[in-house]
């Protein structure tokens, strides 16, 4: 049987009838009659809420924060777990409580109800300090490229559109005052920053007081700038209580201290002394297992101002206090900065540290003090003790300073010894390594002009050579020091172990007991500066004929010479070399006496 009738051409696929689908319906705007998008109802999804433990962001529904029945729901008061507000400029932040307690926030203009301001007091509630684990996070307002063009619509009735160049936000939230009595665990605020300069203006005390202690404490910076005409009152960080000692050894962590004092009365003329009390002061109630800071100096001023404030005169002081540090680590630079157990180092037996474990300077430390009265581990400067811009050497027949090449450095540039000061002090029992790499770097050229262009013509041919290392700088021990290493040229310094300290500044005698170097290595020479075990000079000045060496002994290695051209060291003394009843070359097993 056959059939007669063509069959169809397409495919199976085409000829199958495809399922019926639901039928899309059109969009449509909601409220579209006439009313602006910005005018419709809208809640956040989430919130920038971050685990403390992993610092991974996490999930959470802001709309969790508010009930719409409950006029006392956390969304519409400033405590609870969950805390976040947006300030004039239009960054967001949130501060959240893992764990036991709240926080309650308070901004600078509390009975506007809302949190559009600057923080004037965060304050925790209820914590433990096992279990409280707290978090802050920022969310940038602006996060354009500066010098991006924004144009904005509709346009004007001129007919051009209004421009404007978009600068970046800083994504910073000042904060004024944070407190806690119970303790906490951890307290991580990324993006706060602990400032005086609220808008409006507070009469709170600037600080952070965590009587309760605290295991790990981290915040952006610290941006004191303390007019002396109106308050004289430091900005305080005070962890634990003097009766109590801490069970927890906290670990600090600090992007920028910015230490600005100076007088708003006499900005006409710019101050030259010193900054010695502390204007931002650590008060560590315990031992310090690490603090890690990016830098401690001064503010950033702009460049028509420097003049009106130069380093030396309005650098303030920061004051590290605690019974013991295992741990420091500054990446940067620190200027004016004491590590004590009282305001005022170096004044008593009693001022130092009970012991410092390890500390490492990466940029240049200048004005730093250290007091310890036991011993110290470690001690690293990567970029040398003490500022050598601006400094001289010598003084020529004709009066003028030498080296001549320093002339014209700008006040900016320099540092505490180029004022005249001290660019470091240490003290402490013992120290078992020292090492000092240099603060800059110096290029010659040949003496020979002929010589000067020993390359291509047009090209003078330098040579680099390792700069400054310590630049009016003392390092003191009452005991031995273990391996002392230096690149570069000491200059106007001393290194004397066998030395009480505590002695010299009563005005007893302070060389008083056996020492040592066990080793002592100097790429550089030697410009006044003087490194002695047990020995007295006679008259303030270092000589092997006239001097008194004691029980002391040094390993000595110093590829330079020694150059005494005049120049005075932080005790006193005048000379260079180096000075022990035993001096013995390194690699050697002969003894020079």
């Amino acid at each position: 049987m056959s059939f007669t009738r063509q069959r169809s051409g397409r495919t199976d696929w085409a000829r199958r009838r495809p399922v019926s689908e639901p039928e899309v319906l059109e969009s449509r705007q909601v409220l579209s009659s006439g009313v602006p998008a910005y005018a419709s109802p809208w809640i956040p999804s989430s919130l920038f809420v971050t685990n403390p433990i992993t610092h991974q962001k996490e999930l959470f529904n802001a709309s969790e924060l508010i009930n719409p029945n409950n006029p006392n729901s956390p969304g519409l008061n400033n405590a609870g777990k969950v805390v976040s507000g947006t300030n004039r400029e239009g960054d967001k932040w949130v501060i959240t409580v893992h764990g036991p307690g709240e926080v309650i926030v308070t901004d600078t203009t509390p009975n506007d109800g809302a949190l559009d301001d600057d923080i004037n007091t965060i304050q925790l509630v209820g914590t433990n300090p096992r279990t409280t684990y707290v978090t802050g996070n920022v969310i940038p307002s602006n996060t354009l490229p500066t010098g991006d063009i924004v144009t904005l619509e509709p346009v004007d009735v001129s007919g051009d559109a209004d421009s404007f160049t978009a600068e970046p936000s800083s994504g910073i939230i000042k904060f004024n005052q944070l407190i806690d009595v119970q303790g906490v665990k951890s307290i991580d605020l990324n993006g706060f920053s602990l400032n005086s300069d609220v808008t409006p203006a507070v009469t709170t005390t600037t600080g952070i007081f965590l009587y309760g202690g605290v295991g790990v404490l981290s915040f952006d910076n610290i941006n004191a700038r303390i007019d002396t005409s109106l308050t004289s009152t430091p900005y305080q960080i005070v962890i634990g209580e003097p009766n109590t000692p801490l069970k927890v050894q906290p670990q600090i962590y600090i992007n920028h201290i910015y230490n600005l004092v100076f007088d708003g009365q006499t900005l006409d003329t710019p101050p030259t002394t010193p900054v010695t009390s502390p204007s931002v002061q650590f008060l560590i109630n315990g031992v310090v297992r690490s603090f890690d800071l990016t830098s401690a100096t001064g503010a950033v001023v702009p460049a028509g101002m420097q003049f009106f404030f130069p380093p030396v005169g309005t650098t303030g002081r920061t004051s590290i206090q605690a019974t013991a540090i295992d741990t420091l680590t500054v990446h940067g630079s620190a200027k004016n900065t004491t590590i004590s157990r009282s305001p005022v180092p170096f004044s008593s037996e009693a001022s130092g540290i009970n012991y410092l474990k390890k500390a490492t300077f990466g940029g240049n430390a200048d004005g730093l003090g250290i007091d310890v009265k036991g011993k110290i581990g470690k001690l690293t400067f990567k970029r040398g003790l003490g500022n050598p811009a601006g400094v001289f050497t010598a003084t020529a027949a004709n009066g003028l300073l030498l080296p001549t090449t320093t002339y014209g450095t700008p006040t900016p540039a320099t540092g505490y010894p180029a004022a005249g000061d001290l660019g470091g002090q240490i003290v402490a029992k013992s120290i078992k390594k020292l090492t000092v790499k240099p603060a800059n770097q110096l290029v010659q050229t040949a003496q020979n002009p002929d010589f000067v262009q020993a390359g291509i013509q047009g090209y003078p041919t330098y040579v680099a050579s390792p700069g400054y290392s310590l630049t009016n700088a003392v390092i003191t021990t009452s005991g031995s020091i273990g391996n002392v290493s230096v690149t570069g040229t000491p200059l106007n310094s001393e290194i004397k172990t066998g030395f009480d300290f505590a002695s010299y500044v009563a005005g007893l005698e302070g060389t008083r007991q056996a020492s040592r170097i066990s080793a002592l290595r100097v790429k550089g020479d030697l410009v006044n500066t003087d490194a002695s075990a047990t020995f007295r000079p006679a008259n303030n000045h270092y000589d092997k004929v006239t001097g008194t060496a004691g029980p002391g002994a040094i390993g000595r290695s110093v590829t330079g010479k020694n150059y005494d051209t005049g120049g005075t060291t932080g005790l006193g003394n005048t000379g260079a070399g180096v000075f022990a009843r035993v001096i013995r070359a390194l690699g050697s097993k002969n003894k020079k006496k």
